[in-house]
């Protein structure tokens, strides 16, 4: 579980660096909250891999409880990101 609800950015908004998965929330105490990811925020790449929220599924359902891997995601102001996150358990998202 990564812990984020998506929407696809099929294009570039103004301010952000590419096409993505936009956050449209973060639950507390996730992975993703852990990483600093935020409502309105964009991830750009997860292990290494372009998404969008169709294809951020198939990327996370690659990884299992206790797997780490890189995040990638643009801010509202259009601030590049990165962190290392670490899954959990729970519901996949």
């Amino acid at each position: 579980m990564l812990g984020v609800s998506v929407v696809s950015y099929g294009v570039p908004l103004p301010g952000q660096p590419a096409p993505g998965a936009g956050v449209v929330e973060v639950t507390a105490g996730t992975p993703a909250a852990v990483a600093g990811l935020a409502p309105g925020d964009v991830i750009v790449s997860l292990g290494g891999h372009a998404v969008t929220s169709a294809g951020l599924r198939s990327v996370i359902d690659a990884y299992h409880p206790g797997n780490k891997t890189g995040v990638v995601w643009a801010d509202l102001a259009g601030q590049t990101h990165a962190a290392t996150v670490v899954f959990a358990t729970g519901p996949a998202g």
